[in-house]
């Protein structure tokens, strides 16, 4: 066991006394697995941030009845107590429009934004959620109260909410499909460079086979200098990501903040520094076994 702890102490100690011999070259390995592996890692983490914003949407469909500012009370009593009635419908919320009026006031903070105003703009509405959420359903109904006495316009709320949750769906998506290929480039990176550094070093690993030396002996030194540049290509993939979201966060909040909203992008924290360490470490881990494997094969 004390054997088996020294030979592997030694080979990263070797490891890492290569990075610190070849600084140019060792760099510019660094940064192409950090680049490759933060692509990923943003994409990852604005996915990441746009579903977190779609769980606390309501998703739910309703349709918003919306009354002309000259509707008759009598017109609006009458569809109050036609929705009510209506089997097919599970809630049913009547908004006045005094009460939407103050509604908007307080959502600009200023109790004088409308105050110049004779009377009010806003009309009386309906909310209206139904039973059915199938899209004809809930179309065949705009259409049916849209041709009501005194109704001015019908929506379908918490469409534009859908089409933000499939954009999330699209993105995870992406995100799947950029995280294979350019995992699999990090492979095949890892094995090109771990394959150059094999045949610089020829010489000696012929030597070493002439004395003795074992498959395992020789590989040892490769696989630990490919798990050392994984990891710390990985926290060079973090710091650029995190460097990238904080400048770029403070002109997201103030967007988000125009339309009355608070939206920023996620930092990587400690779980996810080291998962996306570990998982390019692992990477560079199977790129430098399958390079190894395949060119010590040359000298037997």
């Amino acid at each position: 066991m004390k054997a088996w702890i020294r030979s592997h102490s030694l080979a990263f100690t070797r490891s890492i006394g290569a990075l610190f011999r070849q600084p140019i070259g060792s760099l510019l390995n660094l940064l192409v697995i950090a680049i490759t592996a933060a692509f990923p890692l943003a994409l990852w983490l604005i996915v990441s941030s746009v579903a977190d914003v779609t769980k606390d949407l309501s998703v739910e469909p309703q349709l918003s009845i919306f009354m002309l500012p000259s509707a008759e009370a009598e017109q609006v009593a009458a569809l109050k107590q036609q929705l009510k009635q209506d089997t097919r419908l599970k809630q049913v919320i009547f908004v006045p429009k005094d009460e939407a009026l103050k509604k908007l006031q307080s959502s600009f903070g200023s109790a004088d934004l409308l105050a110049g105003m004779t009377e009010n703009p806003l009309p009386d509405a309906f909310v209206v959620h139904a039973k059915d959420a199938q899209p004809e359903a809930l179309e065949a109904l705009q259409k049916e109260w849209a041709a009501v006495a005194g109704v001015e316009e019908v929506q379908l709320d918490s469409e534009w909410a859908r089409r933000l949750a499939r954009i999330s769906a699209l993105g995870q998506n992406l995100f799947e499909v950029v995280a294979v290929m350019l995992g699999a480039a990090l492979v095949l990176i890892t094995g090109n460079a771990i394959r150059m550094q094999i045949l610089t070093r020829r010489d000696e690993i012929e030597v070493a086979k002439l004395i003795g030396a074992t498959d395992a002996f020789i590989r040892r030194p490769f696989i630990h200098s490919a798990i050392l540049q994984g990891f710390l290509g990985g926290l060079l993939a973090v710091a650029m990501v995190w460097g990238v979201i904080s400048h770029i966060n403070p002109a997201i909040e103030a967007l988000a903040k125009s339309y009355g909203q608070q939206f920023s992008l996620q930092t990587p924290d400690v779980l996810s520094t080291l998962l996306v360490c570990a998982l390019i470490a692992a990477l560079c881990l199977l790129g430098a076994l399958i390079a190894v494997t395949r060119h010590l094969r040359q000298f037997r």
